[in-house]
């Protein structure tokens, strides 16, 4: 009798042992769900974020082509087997130069692209492989949004007029297109390039605010970069820059002073931020 009690205590005990593991799973997987989780995916002085949401992802810019093994094997970690979207904010090598190797890499159903045709060779090899892969693309000439699981995000078109001068991509960064993403009171914003004439056209459209900015073109000083600062009113700001070619000091006493905590790739590599669409962000 007692050893009859003894197996029934124990198959008790694993029973509750079990129900409880599968509990903690469950919750798991359901925080997991309701996150926005934005990474800002160090490749130096460049661009790279991969946005991630119940299982959705999207990325914005690609960094170098130097850099793409490293994205990648970011990328498959986080579970990327799909990617929803690919925006391309201009086809300067530290944004576009590795989006060839990510569309061989990864399913990708949708490209956005700028809308003027680039010059460089890395925007040369990111056609091939759209052409020869036949992946859908847009080239971005009034703005657009899509949906990453529940997350609105929004592509805004550059209204500044792309010039080549002979040079690899001419003015393209004040052409930079920018994106925001927002989910309830979540707010976003990646500002690509964006010099002088560039934010003038983004202060044009009054847009904003956005708690959590990726400064423009890695946290260099325009005449403007105030007004810059002022509109969007960032909580938080993330500089992709590196220890080589770091942010200016100017930018980082104005967002100082606007009471922005600044995270910066150069001291501290890959930056994730993720939040809860209650308007609260945890960093790390």
């Amino acid at each position: 009798m007692k050893k009859i009690c003894a197996i029934l205590l124990a198959l008790l005990t694993l029973a509750a042992l079990t129900a409880g593991c599968a509990k903690r799973d469950d919750q798991t997987a359901t925080d997991a769900a309701e996150q926005l989780r934005v990474t800002f995916i160090d490749v130096g002085k460049g661009d790279c974020v991969l946005l991630e949401k119940d299982g959705a992802f999207a990325l914005i810019d690609a960094g170098y082509d130097d850099t793409s093994d490293g994205v990648i094997s970011f990328m498959k970690e986080r579970g990327v087997e799909t990617l929803e979207a690919v925006i391309v904010t201009h086809y300067d090598k530290d944004h576009v130069g590795g989006a060839a190797a990510v569309a061989q890499a990864f399913a990708v159903k949708q490209f956005y692209l700028p809308g003027y045709v680039g010059h460089s060779k890395y925007y040369t090899a990111l056609m091939k492989t759209i052409i020869e892969q036949e992946l859908a693309y847009r080239q971005v000439t009034e703005d657009v949004s899509f949906d990453l699981s529940g997350v609105t995000v929004d592509i805004f078109a550059s209204s500044v007029e792309y010039v080549y001068d002979g040079t690899e991509e001419g003015n393209d960064n004040d052409a930079s297109l920018v994106a925001a993403a927002t989910w309830g009171r979540d707010s976003y914003l990646f500002a690509g390039d964006l010099e002088k004439a560039g934010i003038s056209a983004f202060l044009a459209a009054n847009r904003g605010p956005y708690d959590v900015v990726k400064m423009p073109h890695h946290g260099s000083h325009k005449k403007n970069t105030d007004d810059f600062i002022d509109a969007v009113r960032p909580k938080i700001a993330v500089i992709t820059d590196s220890t080589d070619d770091p942010a200016e000091q100017e930018t980082l006493d104005l967002l100082a002073r606007a009471g922005a905590k600044t995270y910066r790739t150069a001291r501290l590599g890959t930056v994730t931020v993720i939040s809860t669409g209650d308007g609260t962000y945890t960093v790390s």
